[in-house]
């Protein structure tokens, strides 16, 4: 995935550092156009009260890089396209599948999926959803030629069919485990044909936008400033939200203005700030934070297909060579764990748990170990050392993971040049078939509630080619049968079992080093209220419920 990167600030507050850190005395949430949320009133019991109505605005790292749901697989784009547009089904709190446009969905063999439409529920200009806009949604986004980031979850789809009035039939080619999960993500998606095929030559651009079900709507998107969103009047799911009545996106690229945003008031909600800034953010007494556990992995990953790197006494040699745990210390602190060889975290073990955790402690740690990492050297085919390349780019934690790789590996007689490149070309690189860099130092975060939707993208051999996500560039035949026989069967403990054969062979391998596991963190002004961050925020509608309180 191509992340555009932006440059240009929004807010010009110069606010030091140690003014952030004093805390701020309480400045209202401003709504667009300068005017102060509803809040400075309390009412009787001196308690929040909610308000419906008002305006959010809502700071993003980058800009958008299409309103097209068939490109919404990043962390800036998903949080405005899905408040738009929505999926027959949905994640419930990151963790269960429940419907949402289909109102059931039955599986009555292995390879089909019967989607029952839900009826009486209109796009934003009031026109119905129908069982046609269903089915073009999904086949524009499975077809090749509209290269959607989201498209590989189609590939062991043999076919999409109307079955009745309100029914859409999926069948897949082979039995998939995942399948499950796709239709709750932006590759299950409806959008009005009608809209599309009136706006096709703009479509999801800012001039053209999109045409959805959700809860807002499109109004307005000025490239590289704000975009903004309404409540769509004609929204089906009356239990609840929306509350408010407008969201305006902000694109904020530079972390400290985004602080800064919150400090004043003049930002409401914030992703994906800082790590080593969120202290900062927490002691802020207009702000609450939300945290919870996330499936993102922090990682390096080594080129295993190029010399000296596809010698597996290499790479063992350097994960011994890195302290990993003091980076957590230094850096991440408490918005972390620390990471092992294969990224399935604790919070992706969910299902078969004792099992997971189990295999977990049994897989080799590969603990700080000079001595043990210049044993593996010595062993290896290239004993006195090497040059070599660290591709990455300015991220903070990245750039700190590449300086401190390239210092531990100093004694063992390994020179490795740091490679910093914009976060665009860190993507096009790391996503190319090519594989052009010795060791990358990325971040990755699981589609799906299941360890599966880490194992498979990352280590399946044919996830190396072009657009895919093995970033290792890891081809083992044994690995890959274990994969493809468990993504075939649908009882938890059979997959479980042959999912953890493949995570101990993966772990010998040590095609990766997993640094940490990092922690999802939402800021928000105190009068916000009604959403706790999950490890699946970028795939859900979660403004809907979002309201303003008064005090």
């Amino acid at each position: 995935m191509k992340k555009k990167r932006l440059t240009k600030a929004l807010l010009s507050i110069g606010v030091s550092l140690s003014v952030l850190a004093a805390g701020c005395s309480g400045s209202p949430a401003t709504q667009s156009g300068g005017e102060s949320a509803k809040g400075s009133e309390s009412n009787a019991g001196g308690e929040a009260k909610a308000q419906a109505g008002g305006t959010v605005t809502f700071a993003l790292e980058h800009e958008v890089v299409s309103l097209d749901p068939a490109f919404s697989y990043d962390f800036s784009t998903g949080p405005v396209v899905n408040q738009i547009t929505e999926p027959l089904m949905r994640f419930e709190k990151g963790k269960s599948v429940v419907p949402n446009l289909a109102e059931k969905v039955e599986n009555p063999d292995p390879k089909t999926y019967v989607y029952t439409i839900r009826q009486g529920v209109t796009f934003s200009d009031g026109t119905p959803m129908t069982a046609d806009d269903v089915i073009f949604s999904l086949e524009r986004t499975r077809d090749p030629k509209t290269a959607s980031y989201v498209g590989w979850m189609f590939s062991n789809v043999d076919k999409i069919e109307k079955a009745g009035d309100w029914t859409v039939k999926v069948t897949l080619k082979e039995p998939d485990a995942n399948w499950q999960y796709a239709m709750a993500t932006s590759a299950g998606h409806v959008i009005s044909k009608a809209y599309y095929e009136a706006h096709k030559a703009n479509f999801g651009k800012p001039d053209g936008g999109t045409m959805g079900t959700g809860p807002f709507k499109f109004v307005s998107w000025q490239t590289g400033s704000e975009l903004v969103l309404e409540k769509n009047p004609n929204y089906w799911n009356k239990e609840g939200g929306p509350y408010l009545d407008k969201i305006v996106y902000k694109v904020i690229p530079e972390g400290m203005t985004r602080i800064t945003g919150l400090k004043t008031g003049q930002i409401n909600m914030a992703l994906n700030l800082p790590l080593d800034l969120q202290e900062v953010v927490a002691k802020m007494d207009n702000v609450k934070v939300s945290r919870s556990d996330s499936f993102l992995s922090d990682f390096i990953a080594f080129n295993t297909q190029r010399k000296p790197f596809n010698d597996v006494k290499v790479r063992q040699a350097i994960s011994h060579a890195l302290d990993r745990q003091k980076i957590v210390t230094e850096l991440i602190k408490d918005a972390g764990i620390a990471g092992k060889t294969v990224p399935i975290p604790p919070a992706l073990w969910t299902f078969e748990k004792d099992k997971w955790e189990k295999a977990y402690s049994e897989i080799p740690d590969y603990t700080f170990d000079t001595d043990k990492a210049k044993q593996l050297l010595s062993e290896s085919s290239v004993p006195t050392g090497f040059s070599g390349k660290i591709l990455t780019d300015s991220d903070s934690l990245r750039m700190n993971i590449a300086l401190a790789l390239q210092a531990a590996v100093k004694p063992l007689g390994i020179n490795l040049e740091i490679e910093k490149v914009t976060g665009e070309e860190l993507n096009t690189r790391a996503w190319g078939g090519a594989r052009d860099y010795d060791i990358v130092v990325q971040n990755w975060s699981s589609d799906f509630p299941d360890p599966a939707g880490n194992m498979v993208p990352l280590f399946l051999s044919a996830n190396a080619a072009d657009g895919g996500s093995n970033f290792a560039n890891y081809k083992n035949p044994e690995v890959d049968k274990l994969l493809e026989e468990q993504n075939r069967l649908t009882d938890p403990a059979k997959r479980t079992e042959l999912m953890i054969q493949a995570e101990k062979l993966i772990a010998n391998d040590a095609p990766w080093i997993v640094v940490s596991h990092q922690k999802n963190f939402l800021a928000m002004s105190k009068n916000v209220e009604g959403y706790d961050i999950d490890p699946l925020y970028f795939w859900e509608g979660f403004m809907k419920d979002v309201k303003l309180t008064q005090q």
